[in-house]
């Protein structure tokens, strides 16, 4: 087939391939080639199909899931371009998109169903922790760039909205059972019934395993999840969904200095309530009202100890620590979506937020801290020439002890046939501090007294939310015989006010807390003072090589620019997953290789220490056979393997790191599960 000439500079000879569709070839011809793409509902928050966006944005759908194995959303995440996963034991993960890393990497997003699953503590939220089984999820929307734009400050680098099936879509009940190495035990229950115009589903699961040998991290983990979605005549859904979870975690090192991170027993119990009224009088035009309340309660305590400092005169004692806390959340959000004519779409919406959040320990002058959100949007979709659709969005957001932002996002999307889709852009955003940031004030005293043994946390009210410009140059499309899509992201990032933390100086009120505060000097959360550039390309491919068979190929090339040495060595220069998932009659099977650069990732406050997590490839795999036995059920068994090339390192404890010099303290290593799926 002749083909126009065209010219790909830098991009990937792929992005060549696809950008240079056939001469002569029509819009209308080339339709059938992107029917296989989904109408997502992230980016905006109006349904639109893939090639609209203004954004990228990587669909997990529910095929690519299941034949996964994957116990956790975090794994699943390795698929993304631009994701950095790092796991330092059995149930604690650290989930970036391009970084700068940090202790507690806070700057996305996640969403169940559209409701929030921040943590007000650090203003992040746990990958290991969802309150929903995975059998349970339909598909995966990764926004890959901030869309704070229709989301808020939480959205200041991406979403990740996970988006479990409506009843309607389902029926029957299904048994999963699992057992494995590392201790891996557990299983599941699903019922759906379907009563005239009501649907309803009810899931109860438990996991638990050992971790990682060597390591103090079991965890034992209890959810059970109800989902509800009454139709209400022609143009009204109510949709309701409530939630328990609870678990059990290992946590800490056996040789932590002063016993600061100690091995310990901790949990963490949630329920949620979620309500949604969506009315639809036409087909252009739709009403969503939804509330939802959580509440979530954390035990984590342990004693710091003086052994060690008694030759600096320090007394041996033992003082007790505790993370023990309780957070509530309270949410009103309203939205409206309609077509005012055949080129002009618009959205907008409102939301109200509350949260709550009480530690004695860790905000120790005012141990229950609260915050209050408001946030007005707009977005629209402006179709002024055949080939060119022009998205422009902004949010209003005004929180609780800071002054009205506002973050825009302009986007021109190019459709030059229905087998391309270029898009570029500008998104500007904010990331409000959590509570933490703000207001921490943590204190040891010695116990039964009033003596001060260390000011470990100084409060900083004056402190500033982090600002991202974001430019995107992007594209989406397809081989004409529909075999092969390509998406590619271009983008260059400019972070200022980044939120980090530093040592401060505090006057010593008594001669033992001088001591502790020269081994341990306080910490306070503060903006720097330079901007962080980070740049390079991302993209993604999926190809139909055979029948049956699939090729995912994701690869990320990036670079962060600072005046710290340490924010540019936490950025992971590359990153690539690569999978094969191939069907045959009824065998399933998936091979998955990952790839990670060395990268500065770790947990634990270190002035000036430093340490690279080296570079490492590791291999997952799962294999599955399904049968019909003859009363009419389905059973699926399914062998499903991780870290297959062997231990390796991917993020490191620095305090207990500095100690061990180049030896790695923590390392992942290969575990192999097998389940057994009944549906009836």
């Amino acid at each position: 087939m002749q083909r126009t000439s065209c010219h790909a500079g830098l991009l990937p000879a792929a992005l060549l391939i696809l950008s240079c569709p056939a001469a002569g070839q029509s819009l209308e011809s080339e339709q059938s080639f992107f029917e296989p793409l989904p109408v997502v509902l992230t980016v905006s928050r109006m349904p639109k199909p893939q090639r609209e966006t203004p954004a990228a944005i990587t669909i997990l759908d529910r095929e690519l899931i299941r034949a996964t194995g994957y116990r956790d959303i975090g794994r699943l995440l390795r698929l993304v371009p631009g994701m950095q996963i790092a796991q330092e034991s059995g149930n604690d993960q650290w989930a970036s998109y391009h970084g700068p890393g940090t202790d507690y990497p806070r700057q996305m997003q996640l969403l169940l169903d559209g409701r929030p699953l921040y943590a007000p503590y650090f203003g992040g939220a746990f990958a290991g922790g969802i309150p929903v089984a995975i059998e349970d999820i339909e598909r995966i929307e990764v926004v890959r760039g901030t869309d704070s734009a229709a989301y808020g400050s939480q959205a200041f680098d991406g979403i990740v909205n996970i988006i479990t099936r409506h009843t309607s879509e389902e029926a029957g009940s299904a048994v999963m059972l699992r057992g494995g190495t590392n201790g891996i035990a557990g299983g599941s229950a699903r019922a759906v019934g379907q009563q005239g115009p009501l649907g309803i589903r009810l899931t109860v699961q438990r996991e638990r395993d050992d971790g990682m040998s060597g390591l103090h991290d079991d965890r034992t983990t209890n959810r059970a999840n109800l989902r509800g979605d009454l139709r209400i005549g022609t143009y009204d859904e109510v949709t309701m969904a409530a939630g328990v979870m609870h678990s059990d975690r290992e946590r800490g090192y056996d040789n932590s200095q002063f016993n600061m991170n100690p091995e310990r027993e901790a949990a963490t119990h949630s329920e949620f309530v979620q309500l949604r009224w969506r009315h639809a009088p036409t087909s252009d035009e739709e009403f969503v009202l939804s509330t939802n309340y959580a509440r979530e309660k954390a035990r984590d305590e342990w004693k710091i100890s003086s052994r060690g400092l008694q030759g600096l005169g320090v007394p041996l004692l033992e003082v007790p620590v505790n993370e023990n806390n309780t957070t509530t959340r309270h949410n009103l959000e309203f939205e409206h979506h309609l077509s005012a004519s055949d080129r002009l779409r618009l959205g907008w919406g409102a939301e109200w937020r509350h949260d709550e959040f009480v530690s004695p320990f860790l905000f120790y002058s005012d141990p229950k801290q609260s915050q209050e959100t408001a946030r007005l949007y707009g977005n629209s979709e402006w179709r002024f020439a055949r080939e060119w659709l022009l998205n422009a969005g902004l949010m209003a957001e005004n929180a609780q002890y800071d002054q009205t932002r506002l973050s825009p996002r302009v986007f021109l999307n190019w459709l030059p046939t229905a087998a391309q889709s270029w898009r570029a852009g500008y998104t500007r955003a904010y990331r409000q501090p959590g509570m933490f940031d703000r207001n921490a004030d943590v204190r040891i005293y010695v116990p039964g007294t009033t003596l001060l043994l260390q000011q470990r946390q100084i409060a900083n009210p004056d402190i500033e939310p982090p600002r991202i410009d974001a430019f995107e140059l992007g594209f989406l499309g397809q081989l004409p015989d529909g075999r092969a899509q390509i998406d590619v992201r271009v983008f260059h990032e400019e972070t200022r006010d980044q939120i980090r933390r530093e040592t401060v100086n505090v006057p010593a009120t008594n001669p033992f807390q001088a001591i502790v505060q020269r081994l341990l000097p306080p910490s306070q959360w503060v903006n720097r003072d330079d901007v962080i550039r980070v740049e390079g390309i991302e993209y993604q491919l999926q190809v139909r090589p055979w029948e049956g068979g699939q090729l995912l190929f994701s690869h990320t090339l990036i670079k962060a620019r600072s005046d710290e040495e340490a924010i540019r060595r936490s950025v992971a220069p590359y990153t690539a997953s690569l999978s094969w998932l191939q069907r045959s009659g009824p065998w399933q099977s998936t091979l998955t290789l990952l790839r990670s650069g060395p990268v500065d990732a770790g947990n634990g406050f270190t002035p000036s220490y430093r340490y690279s997590v080296p570079a490492y490839t590791t291999a997952d795999a799962s294999i599955a056979r399904n049968f019909v036995l003859e009363g009419g059920q389905h059973v699926e068994v399914r062998l499903t393997g991780i870290n297959l090339l062997g231990k390796h390192q991917e993020l490191a404890n620095y305090p207990l790191q500095r100690l061990a010099g180049d030896r790695p303290v923590n390392r992942v290593e290969p575990q192999v599960a097998l389940s057994v799926t009944t549906e009836f």
